[in-house]
């Protein structure tokens, strides 16, 4: 094996532990991350309704209520420490997100990473990915600052359960992680590697190049007939199709079987959705 060493993205990288295509090994990650991100997505709406919230209240009762405070004014301190009990309240909601990604404040152990299905392929070669970054024998990975100054990354940047978000390519699905040290962390990660000894030495087989996917429609879609959702739309309504590819996931993550990419369970909704509008028009 040649010691072809290169800087790559950690996408790319990612995408090359996947499949011997790279274009496929992408399409695989865009899936994998969202299938994680629906996981997680209220959740992280949850949270972050509360942490919005309680930040807009901390600054409406604190600032006035020290400005209130120091003039004199009746009723200040009351504002100002209902402000420090909303500021309270805030530093443990932060608390909570980091928690819930590295199981404590301080990232010190690989928390299981959130996958739609574990047993998928391409998540299981990925996440043998991020065992080998977890590695303090890998080299580390950085990113680039705007005056193109290399940022190191610790290894303990893989340990979280949202580590599937390092390698999206949707920022939708990139802002759920938070860094081991600080809040939100979206950038644009590389690594200088010999992809090529990293693939050997985590002993991983990428798929190999046109490969045929096969994902099982017919159940999947038997599995909607008479499905008390399906027969509670109505036809033409705005939302429907969204609808109908929440069930097909499910579908497939209660099996926990590989499921198709949400461009073609998007396709084959729009499918359904003909014939139930046909289906309708006739018997009307």
């Amino acid at each position: 094996m040649d010691n072809h060493i290169e800087i790559l993205p950690l996408r790319i990288i990612a995408a090359k532990f996947i499949s011997t295509n790279e274009l496929e090994g992408l399409e695989e990650l865009n899936r994998v991350a969202s299938g994680m991100s629906r996981i997680v997505r209220l959740r992280y709406r949850i949270w972050e309704a509360a942490f919005t919230a309680l930040l807009g209240g901390t600054a409406f009762t604190i600032l006035p209520g020290l400005w209130m405070t120091l003039s004199g004014v009746k009723g200040g301190e009351f504002i100002a420490f209902l402000g420090l009990i909303l500021f309270g309240f805030w530093l443990v909601t932060v608390f909570y997100w980091r928690w819930f990604q590295y199981g404590r404040m301080k990232a010190n152990i690989p928390q299981p990473a959130i996958y739609a299905n574990s047993n998928d392929p391409a998540a299981r070669n990925l996440e043998r990915f991020f065992q080998i970054a977890q590695l303090e024998t890998t080299p580390r990975a950085f990113f680039v600052t705007r005056n193109n100054v290399r940022r190191y990354l610790k290894r303990r940047y893989f340990f979280g359960r949202l580590r599937a978000a390092l390698v999206s390519e949707d920022s939708a699905v990139r802002e759920l992680l938070f860094s081991p040290s600080g809040l939100w962390f979206s950038r644009e990660v590389f690594m200088e590697v010999n992809v090529e000894a990293l693939i050997e030495q985590a002993k991983v087989k990428p798929s190999r190049a046109g490969a045929p996917k096969s994902y099982d429609y017919t159940d999947a879609v038997m599995s909607l007939i008479e499905h008390p959702t399906i027969r509670s739309l109505e036809a033409g309504k705005r939302g429907n199709q969204k609808i109908i590819v929440g069930l097909l996931e499910a579908w497939y993550i209660s099996k926990r079987v590989t499921a198709p990419s949400e461009t073609q369970l998007a396709n084959y909704a729009k499918m359904i959705l003909n014939v139930i509008e046909k289906n309708r028009a006739t018997s009307s």
